[in-house]
Formats: structure tokens, C-alpha cells, sequence
């Protein structure tokens, strides 16, 4: 019977005592996870986070002060220019003719702003009121070739809000009926608030909505 040179020995038993080592870490690791041994081993695999996030900067800018123009596309403007004047009671506070990149001061015009009210902004202070600007965009060359014009099934667009006291309330009811405008009414209690809602003469949802305290 042979015997195995002492040096040999050493090296095997060093090798054997590194493969225990090696196996009682990677129980330990995989008992601390969770595994069974009495189950499959399979390898833990990192789960991915779906949530997006956007980086920010360190600096965050001024927040907004409010909204400063809403711009309709429009297909016949003067008629929506009497409708928002004469329905809505906007002010015409300015219009421009610029079917090219030089204003025409003699043309009809493309683009005509009304002011909604006036704000109390640098902005406002300096001569911009809160407006709506209605373009034509067949002919506004910011506009045409563009767009192919309004439509309620493709548009992003849902409809414009407009805040009136609430001692106009019915007034304005009065007056959108005897026009033979069709109406809708909403009652918001969480907020405190009644609307009505009703179309211009191109289709656009309008929404005109003031203060109402509700009992409790």
C-alpha cells in the first residue's frame, strides 16, 4: 500500500477546506435571501423599477404666474371675432394682417386679440392683458400649411374656461338662450362652483363658471 508524500496531503486538504469555505459562503448568501434548500436554487435576479423620473436642477426657476394668451385656430374670423365680442363681451384689443412675413397695415386681418381681463403681472402692468387670440389658419403665415384646421375628434383641445361673477350668472343664461344657443349646466360642490358649458360657432366646448356656497 502506498502512501501520499506529506507535501501532496497538504495541498489536498488545503484544496478541500477552500471548497467548504467557497460552499458554506454561498448557503449562507442564499439562506439570507430567502432560498430553500429543499427547493431549486435559481439565481436572484435584480428587480427593474418601472417609475420614470426627471432629473431637476439643483435651481429651480420663478414659478407661473398665471395664463397669458389661448390661441384658437379658427376658419372664419370675423364671425368668430363678433361671436367672442358680442356673446362673450371680450374687447377687440388688437388685429394684424400677415398672410407673409411683413405686416400688411392696409389687409384684412389674420390674427385679432381680445383681452380677457387685465392682470396685475409685469406682463399685465406692461400693456399685455390676459387675451384669447383667434388665428386664421388658412391664411396667417405662422399658421398655414400647418394645421388642417379644428376638429373635435383630433384635437387635443377639450374646451376653454372663462371665470364670471356669480351675480352674472343668470344673465348670462338669459342672454345665451335668446341667441338660441343650446346649454349645459354643472354643479362642482367640492369646489364650490356651478358652470355652464356651450359651443362657439366652430364647435369649441366653452365653459363659463363662477363661486356657489353649498349647505353642508
Amino acid at each position: 500500500m502506498s502512501t501520499m508524500p506529506n507535501k501532496a496531503l497538504h495541498r489536498t486538504a488545503i484544496c478541500a477546506w477552500g471548497f467548504a469555505l467557497e460552499f458554506f459562503v454561498f448557503i449562507s448568501q442564499f439562506v439570507a435571501v430567502g432560498g430553500s434548500l429543499g427547493g431549486q436554487i435559481r439565481p436572484v435576479r435584480k428587480r427593474r423599477c418601472s417609475r420614470k423620473t426627471i432629473a431637476m436642477p439643483m435651481r429651480k426657476p420663478a414659478p407661473i404666474t398665471g395664463v397669458s394668451e389661448v390661441v384658437l385656430s379658427v376658419a372664419d374670423l370675423p364671425k368668430m371675432r363678433a361671436f367672442y365680442t358680442q356673446i362673450m363681451g371680450f374687447h377687440l384689443h388688437s388685429e394684424v394682417s400677415m398672410e407673409t412675413t411683413v405686416a400688411n397695415p392696409d389687409g384684412e386681418p389674420t390674427i385679432t386679440f381680445l383681452t380677457i381681463c387685465n392682470t396685475d403681472t409685469p406682463l399685465g402692468r406692461g400693456g399685455h392683458p390676459q387675451m384669447l387670440a383667434l388665428i386664421d389658419y388658412r391664411r396667417h403665415i405662422h399658421a398655414k400649411q400647418r394645421i388642417v384646421g379644428h376638429d373635435v375628434r383630433r384635437s387635443t383641445l377639450n374646451h376653454l374656461a372663462f371665470e364670471i361673477p356669480s351675480e352674472s350668472f343668470d344673465d348670462h343664461v338669459t342672454l345665451l338662450k335668446e341667441m338660441k344657443i343650446d346649454l349645459t349646466f354643472s354643479d362642482f360642490p367640492a369646489l364650490n362652483a356651478r358652470a355652464m358649458f356651450f359651443k362657439d360657432p366652430e364647435g369649441n366646448v366653452l365653459e363659463l363658471i363662477c363661486h356657489q356656497t353649498y349647505e353642508a
